[in-house]
């Protein structure tokens, strides 16, 4: 499954000359993230409710590309690239439609836990 999430570069997320702040793009990979789950029919808090098992973030790599400005329009491409074991891979590209530029690539490794935090296999459900 993929999901496209559009994102429109606002003024608090920039430096003073308008680019946007590395630590905004961690912030739109987990929105990615969110996306994905709920396209999937999938609610974070119902999930552990129902089957006592959570998705935590275990590792992120962030490929920076190119600069994004203040007021660009974004599109952030979200895709789970594995599920092995105990852990699932997510693969995210944010680009600048208008000109076709990539900004940024990232992977997620996304562990899981269960009700008393200890690590658990991939669940079915996923």
């Amino acid at each position: 499954m993929k999901v496209s999430l559009p994102i429109t570069v606002v003024a608090f997320e920039t430096d003073y000359d308008g680019v946007v702040s590395n630590t905004r793009y961690m912030e739109y990979l987990e929105r990615g993230r969110y996306a994905l789950l709920h396209a999937s029919g999938l609610k974070v808090r119902e999930v552990l409710e129902s089957h006592g098992v959570q998705a935590v973030v275990r590792r992120i790599e962030i490929d920076f590309v190119q600069f994004a400005m203040h007021e660009d329009e974004l599109l952030l491409n979200v895709w789970v690239e594995n599920h092995s074991g105990a852990t699932t891979t997510l693969r995210s590209e944010l680009s600048r439609p208008a000109d076709g530029a990539i900004i940024m690539r990232a992977m997620q490794l996304l562990a899981y836990t269960n009700t008393k935090r200890k690590a658990v296999r991939v669940p079915q459900i996923y």
